[in-house]
């Protein structure tokens, strides 16, 4: 059974005990942090029209006009632990905690009050320990972690009420996180790569193999977003996006090109969809913004944030907000292009141009959104730099470098690519 701790909190400590990432992380050149938020751990993020809310350990921040302005709310409660999960709706604030189940507020945060009712249940009161939250018509659905999921209907039931039995007798009972798609919800629960979805008229959950088999031990969804055509999944611990027309089988899958996810937050504005990917890249935690404007099918960096975990993340007009490890951030998506409208890259694009291993002469290639100075750096396995960085001003788009290896042992390298702040990270891997 999971501790109270979100799975994010938990892989985020799991890192910084590691040294993998800092306790802080410096700002990155598109994104802006929200001032009036503290420099730490924003776990959830929830927009509706001009109200946006965000919380942290034991505050909700909200803003009723667009994020220019926030002030914090009182606190849910005494000893009230991290506020993990919030939905705004309507001049009503929700949140789930971990360990405490759901608080609510009718005057935006001023005041609050448990909204407990009826969620009982779950063994060594896991009923209480809520992942996410979620609004369908008037029904609210808690998602929990070690009691699968609540509902209660706002226009009228007092009570919370269990909403389905096919977590437990499928070990998915650790429900990640909630998403609706029209009327149909799905759940990313369990850790054997399923998912599971629910119509209303349906007696109980069905439960969907990502790899279109069976059970994939170790596979466990964390994230899903509905774009208005299609469903996008992200599961932790895979290098793949999932995708599916309805939700359910078959689904479609694609390599992001990342190496092994930690963690996902997705979000949509419109068709679009926007991810974080937290991945490992070069031993330090890094989350890897990218679009996709195709229900998933392929996707385009925006940037890479070293040192930054990405909970959740949330769009209001123009603007995508992060709840991260250091706090919230905000970026405008104006300027961001659709592929096929702009033949410009959104982000800094590496890769190699030749086959791996290299042997003496390695080909870098390379996409810029903007001309500018452009370094290229190569270093080992401890960190150090161990060949002439490549310096040169570069237009923007596509471009070919050559670097001479003949004095680098055999070993696995990384190569870094520098462009006013962002990077980006190859592998590469020498032999003789």
């Amino acid at each position: 059974m999971n501790s109270p701790h979100s799975i994010f909190a938990t892989i985020r400590m799991g890192l910084v005990a590691l040294g993998v990432v800092a306790a802080t992380t410096p700002a990155f050149a598109q994104w802006t942090r929200v001032a009036e938020l503290p420099a730490s751990d924003v776990f959830a993020v929830s927009a509706r029209g001009d109200t946006i809310v965000a919380t942290t350990n034991s505050l909700a921040y909200v803003s009723t006009d667009a994020g220019a302005s926030w002030r914090p709310s009182s606190p849910p409660g005494v000893g009230v632990p991290f506020l993990r999960a919030v939905l705004v709706r309507n001049q009503r604030v929700f949140v789930g905690t971990s360990g405490q189940g759901v608080f609510v507020s009718d005057d935006l945060g001023q005041t609050w009050r448990a909204f407990n009712e009826g969620l009982v249940g779950g063994l060594f009161n896991t009923q209480l320990d809520i992942s996410d939250l979620q609004l369908r018509g008037d029904s609210l659905y808690a998602s929990t972690l070690g009691a699968g999921v609540y509902v209660r209907n706002l226009a009228g039931a007092p009570t919370w009420s269990h909403f389905g039995e096919e977590f437990e007798p499928n070990q998915a009972s650790n429900v990640i996180a909630l998403a609706v798609g029209g009327t149909r919800l799905i759940a990313a629960a369990g850790g054997n790569g399923t998912v599971f979805f629910r119509d209303p008229g349906d007696a109980d959950w069905t439960q969907s193999f990502l790899d279109n088999v069976g059970l994939h031990p170790g596979f466990q969804a964390s994230s899903a977003a509905w774009t208005g055509t299609g469903w996008v999944v992200g599961v932790q611990a895979s290098r793949f996006v999932f995708r599916s027309a309805s939700g359910q089988g078959p689904w479609s899958f694609v390599d992001l090109g990342l190496g092994v996810v930690s963690s996902s937050a997705l979000v949509t504005r419109g068709h679009r969809v926007f991810a974080a990917f937290n991945v490992v890249i070069n031993a330090v935690l890094s989350a890897a913004i990218e679009q996709s404007a195709d229900d998933g099918a392929t996707w385009q960096r925006l940037e890479v944030l070293p040192n930054t975990l990405v909970y959740k993340m949330a769009v209001i007009g123009n603007d995508l907000y992060a709840g991260r490890l250091d706090g919230l951030w905000r970026r405008s998506t104006a300027t961001v292009s659709v592929p096929g409208n702009d033949p410009r890259p959104a982000g800094l694009r590496f890769a190699l141009a030749g086959p791996q291993p290299v042997r003496n002469i390695v080909r870098f290639r390379f996409d810029l959104p903007e001309a500018g100075p452009t370094s290229i750096e190569v270093f080992d396995v401890a960190g150090r730099r161990v060949a002439a960085p490549i310096e040169q001003w570069s237009s923007a788009g596509s471009h070919e470098v050559s670097m001479d290896t003949r004095d680098l042992g055999p070993g696995i390298y990384a190569a870094r690519l520098t462009q006013r702040g962002a990077q980006e990270i190859v592998r590469l891997v020498r032999v003789r």
